[in-house]
């Protein structure tokens, strides 16, 4: 019953982002060695900093179904859900407009909470149901698959 998939964000997206940190470290190291206020380019340089973290931890959605619970992690956060407050899951088409975007986002979806741990750009997934009437979007390469494990998991976990 065991179920891990790791979801890259798009080659592109990653090289961008690589390039566009690239270039705000080489604009602070040139404004740390001009006459501006050396706070100006520290500033720049810890900005970049900061993006390079943010892609290295958000640059992956790690999800791990077992017999107890669902896991999807972007670096340390994400949610954890124990199957039994799992009602059920679908593939379902990641509409970004209502959570803001991509990544790990919070929105209302016809009036319910939803959370969402999405990889930019990628726009399938699988929709989760919670007992507690929220909704969790998961991105996946391969939606049938982690929709069916989680339904495992939730049918389980109602047996037990």
């Amino acid at each position: 019953m065991p179920y891990a998939e790791t979801v890259p964000c798009s080659r592109w997206f990653a090289r961008a982002m690589l390039v566009s940190a690239l270039l705000a470290f080489a604009l602070g190291a040139w404004l740390l060695l001009a006459s501006s206020p050396p706070w100006v380019g520290a500033a720049v340089l810890a900005s970049a900093g900061g993006q390079l973290a943010a892609a290295a931890i958000f640059g992956a959605l790690r999800i791990q179904v077992d017999d107890r619970a669902l896991r999807a992690r972007f670096g340390p956060f994400g949610p954890t859900l124990p199957g039994e407050a799992i009602t059920a899951a679908r593939a379902e088409r990641y509409r970004w407009l209502p959570h803001g975007g991509w990544g790990l986002r919070w929105g209302r979806l016809g009036g319910r909470t939803s959370q969402a741990c999405s990889v930019p750009f990628l726009r399938t997934g699988v929709a989760v149901e919670a007992r507690n009437g929220r909704l969790y979007y998961l991105s996946s390469r391969r939606p049938d698959e982690l929709a069916a494990a989680v339904n495992r998991l939730a049918g389980n976990a109602g047996r037990a």
